[in-house]
């Protein structure tokens, strides 16, 4: 079996898919994510989504993507749907508790 390119990290987060469907991501690296929904996705077609941090030193990060479809699972009700990544940003949430502190 070949190896991967990179090395992929495995996490229970909430991802958030554009039109409001949510699933839960299995794995991710650079290059790619595998998550379980119950959108209805197929091979090759284009997904954005974004994923919550919010355990980063900094404080809580977001972060938005766009992937291509690769794979999908059936695994009863939902899917499992790999996707090869396109791209990504970063975005800071403000911090629990607002921006009542002082500096």
């Amino acid at each position: 079996m070949p190896r991967r390119k990179e090395e992929r990290f495995q996490t229970e987060l909430v991802l958030r898919l554009d039109g409001g469907q949510e699933g839960v991501a299995r794995n991710v690296s650079p290059s790619g994510i595998f998550f379980v929904t119950q959108a209805v996705l197929e091979e090759g077609q284009p997904v954005s989504f974004s994923l919550e941090f919010q355990d980063f030193p900094s404080g809580p990060v977001q972060v938005n993507g766009s992937a291509r479809v690769v794979r999908v699972v059936e695994q009863g009700a939902s899917r499992g749907i790999g996707a090869s990544i396109d791209s990504f940003e970063f975005r800071t949430l403000p911090k629990a508790g607002g921006s009542n502190q002082k500096p």
